[in-house]
């Protein structure tokens, strides 16, 4: 019998026979040789696999959010809760019953499951029984109904906001938020609604606006997005429009205020191809229409942002010149996977996937005249990322990036950027026999670098984003650098049901300039080392952290900050979240928007 085992051995004596035939009888020889590998294939591939297994049932558990509740309030919480209907949870996942069993397409359900932020505890179990294997999948609901009184202050800034948000809208997964804000003065009325499943269907719906002192913003957004790497096409529609005051700053205040309008729309169509459990490959293609108008602040502006006219400069040249690009957008993305799902970094216990894989993407976007651009430019943008374990629960991501754009004068506006993440998630600690919690220690680093930037451009840095000892937006310039450390631990989980405790102890470097990388680094960096309490609420929806840093300058600071002057940061979130750029963002708005 002809195997393929049978054709590896032979092949080697049989090709060196051939090669000593005569060409009419090579010819024959090689044309009867392929036939019959041909038919050897195509009765391989019509005899059935007989150990194939199938999906059998899929069972949906879902748990309340409180399994066992041990006061009338929890069990209040569980009666109030409209729990997540289980078509919801059945819609995301990528097979059904029937299916032939593949463990990649259980593994990616997981890991979709698990960016909904209001599940937790998400685990697809299997139970076999002969070539039949029945699914089980377990998730656990969170509370949802979010009051939103939020209160941030010691970076230079002082934001309330009061409002409510729903992230799971009657057990729907559908979100809807309403919001007021008060930001340094200024007050903002915002409002959101997003439907993941639109109509029942996979497609996305995103409706929001903004109106305040600020101006106003609203954006529009239909589409069907990548879910998941074994989805083989995707689409999406958009279009924003605003009419806004934009700033720049020195030393965290304000020393030029502009009115911007825009209006941006797009439209643009996706296919996926390549092995998922390998590495896929996805081809962009649509239309992108952008138009930004700029003009001097009015005094009524100012007088609007609290804001002393003679306090800042009126100077019209500082002014962005205005920009109109219009045209075809064409951009390519390869996504290599390699997952590895993990706790106890941006959170407590809720388990968050990594992909260590190598990502490239870029983006050509030829905006000419006869397109309807002011004039013809060619913008364009690239990015790769990847990441490495390095032992167990310690891991390193990376990338680099770059964003220009091509025009009469030559090449403008361009960024050239890289980042990285290194974590060490190594557990409990102890000394003697004293419990010091699990802990994490985690570092980062930024480093940006423009050249011919728009005017309406800058790289800012503070207590907003990466050095918690001086003011938000102290530092400002083309140049940027950054260096984060910090170990952070884990004290207490869960107590009483509701809220873990954690703390940290953390050092910032970092520094922006117009100048030169020499002047950045020989003189205008800047450090802080404190300590830090995190509060956790792991039965709310993302398992939601508020921070409260305790900060030391460790020099004078333009801001007016004095060195070893205490400062003291209420805010949410980790600081520096575990999140590369494009992660967040993806690659054109990490290349083309940052600094905006």
């Amino acid at each position: 019998m002809l195997t393929e085992s049978n054709v590896r051995v032979y092949s080697g004596e049989a090709f060196s026979f051939i090669r000593h035939l005569s060409g009419l009888r090579r010819w024959s020889v090689l044309l009867s040789v392929a036939l019959l590998v041909a038919s050897h294939s195509a009765l391989c591939e019509s005899e059935p696999a007989t150990d194939e297994l199938v999906i059998g049932t899929i069972t949906v558990e879902l748990k309340d959010i409180f399994e066992h509740p041990t006061n009338t309030v929890f069990q209040t919480a569980n009666q109030l809760k409209i729990a997540t209907r289980e078509g919801v949870i059945r819609k995301e996942l990528l097979f059904q019953e029937g299916d032939t069993y593949n463990q990649f397409r259980i593994l990616e359900s997981e890991r979709v499951l698990r960016t909904l932020r209001y599940l937790r505890n998400v685990n697809i179990r299997e139970e076999r029984s002969g070539s039949v294997v029945n699914i089980v999948v377990e998730a656990q609901d969170t509370w949802t109904i979010i009051p939103q009184f939020s209160y941030s202050s010691g970076d230079g800034r002082s934001r309330r906001s009061v409002g409510i948000a729903e992230s799971n809208l009657l057990g729907y997964g559908k979100r809807i938020e309403a919001l007021y804000e008060q930001d340094d003065g200024t007050d903002t009325l915002q409002a959101v609604y997003d439907s993941r499943n639109f109509w029942n269907t996979k497609n996305q719906l995103l409706v929001a606006g903004f109106t305040g002192n600020e101006g106003s913003e609203y954006l529009f957004e239909f589409e069907r997005p990548y879910r998941s790497l074994v989805q083989r096409s995707a689409w999406n529609t958009n279009a924003s429009a605003g009419d806004t005051l934009g700033k720049l700053y020195a030393s965290g205040d304000e020393r030029f205020v502009y009115q911007r309008d825009y209006e941006d729309y797009g439209a643009k169509y996706s296919i996926s191809r390549g092995d998922p459990e390998r590495r896929v490959h996805r081809f962009s293609f649509g239309w992108e229409y952008s138009d930004e108008r700029f003009a001097s602040a009015t005094d009524q502006d100012l007088d609007d942002l609290n804001i002393d006219p003679d306090s800042i400069s009126r100077d019209p040249s500082m002014l962005a010149d205005n920009r109109r690009f219009s045209g075809p957008l064409f951009s390519y993305d390869g996504i290599e996977q390699d997952f590895l799902p993990m706790n106890y970094i941006d959170r407590f216990s809720r388990v968050e996937d990594y992909n260590l894989g190598t990502e490239f993407s870029a983006t050509l976007f030829p905006a000419l005249g006869a397109f309807g651009s002011r004039g013809d430019y060619l913008l364009t943008s690239a990015n790769l990322s990847d990441g490495l374990r390095l032992a167990a629960g310690s891991f390193i991501t990376g990338e680099v990036g770059i964003g220009s754009r091509l025009g009469p004068a030559g090449f403008e506006n361009t960024l050239l950027r890289t980042e990285g993440r290194f974590f060490d998630v190594f557990g409990p600690l102890f000394w003697n026999d004293w419990y010091l919690g699990k802990h994490t220690l985690v570092g980062s680093f930024i480093f940006d670098y423009g050249d011919r930037f728009d005017r309406d451009r800058e790289l800012l840095l503070g207590a907003d984003n990466f050095l918690r000892g001086y003011d938000a937006r102290t530092f400002t310039g083309d140049k940027r650098f950054a260096l984060n450390v910090e170990e952070r631990a884990h004290f207490v989980e869960n107590a009483f049901d509701l809220v873990s405790i954690g703390g940290a102890a953390f050092f910032d470097l970092g520094g922006s300039t117009t100048r030169t990388l020499g002047n950045l680094f020989a003189d205008e960096l800047y450090s802080d080392v404190g300590v830090g309490l995190r509060l956790a609420f792991p039965r709310s929806s993302g398992e939601r952290i508020i921070r409260i840093d305790f900060a030391i300058p460790l020099r004078d600071g333009p801001d007016g900050s004095s060195q070893f002057e205490f400062r003291v940061i209420f805010s949410g979130g980790q600081l520096v979240p575990s999140r590369l750029t494009t992660d967040r963002a993806g690659n054109e708005r990490a290349q083309v928007e940052l600094g905006f």
